[in-house]
């Protein structure tokens, strides 16, 4: 028996998407960017990755989560030595999430969960999530990086150099099992690092300094790590790993919810400026 496909939004009609409505449970946003990946990947990587593990994740638990079209843009100035980095303002960023929440709810849909692929927009994610959460009139709204979930010893398992994170051999290997195509396998190298900038802004990481660094004065080919050690199969094992711990996710959402988001949550409404007359 086949698996059931994944519920995407840009590829169901309009009627096919009202029949599914009532049995949609949570609507999955992936965000990412399009900014350079090294030598490794493709420029959409993260937008690309984030939105077939949704899809995955739709798929297996076929029909409660519908997956929103990826935002293929960032925040990602820090890579704009790079050619091809495209970037956005943060406050371009919030809108744009808000208008798509916004349009959903009017679908009725209310309860939205961003799946992020960046690490760039993490921040502003968080700061969305408590904005939307108190003055929008939804049910639920949350953020997490797919790139987090999994066991970490088995990510650690995988790594072959000090430094990771980026166009590395974990973010290459999910890149074979998610979309192989991004992937250039001909073309796999290790991140040309600056050993003495490495050990000046670990200093400043350790003191908790947040500092905007440039992607470029830290690796000279904009990859960090080791992509030559990447597989599928590594990729696989930790894609397959991430998945279990998000459909827990899903499965508490179900019933925590309407626990601890419910009125309480719905009383805030109450609480939002009243609009100028």
């Amino acid at each position: 028996m086949s698996q059931p496909r994944a519920l995407a939004l840009g590829e169901l009609s309009w009627t096919e998407l009202a029949a599914w409505r009532d049995q949609i449970e949570l609507v999955l946003i992936p965000l990412g960017s399009t900014e350079q990946h090294g030598p490794n990947l493709g420029l959409g990587m993260d937008h690309l990755a984030a939105e077939a593990f949704c899809q995955r994740a739709s798929a297996r638990l076929h029909p409660r989560l519908l997956v929103a079209p990826a935002i293929p843009f960032g925040i990602s100035g820090h890579h704009m030595k790079f050619p091809g980095t495209v970037t956005i303002r943060p406050e371009t960023f919030l809108a744009v999430l808000e208008d798509l929440i916004a349009s959903l709810r009017h679908h009725g849909f209310r309860r939205f969960l961003f799946v992020n692929g960046h690490g760039g927009n993490e921040g502003l994610i968080a700061a969305a999530v408590r904005d939307f959460g108190f003055r929008l009139d939804i049910d639920f709204i949350a953020g997490l990086g797919f790139y987090n979930l999994g066991d970490a010893k088995l990510r650690d398992s995988f790594k072959g150099a000090a430094m990771t994170g980026h166009a590395c051999e974990i973010e290459t290997s999910l890149a074979l099992a998610l979309r192989p195509d991004v992937a250039r396998r001909e073309s796999l190298a290790a991140g040309r690092l600056d050993p003495e900038f490495v050990a000046w802004r670990e200093g400043l990481v350790q003191n908790s300094l947040d500092w905007p660094v440039t992607i470029d004065a830290l690796t000279r080919n904009g990859a960090l790590g080791d992509a030559r050690t990447a597989s599928p199969e590594a990729g696989e094992a930790m894609v397959e790993s991430a998945l279990a711990d998000f459909a827990a996710i899903v499965d508490d959402l179900r019933t925590s919810v309407a626990r601890w988001n419910g009125p309480p949550h719905r009383e805030l409404h109450s609480l939002r400026a009243p609009r100028a007359q």
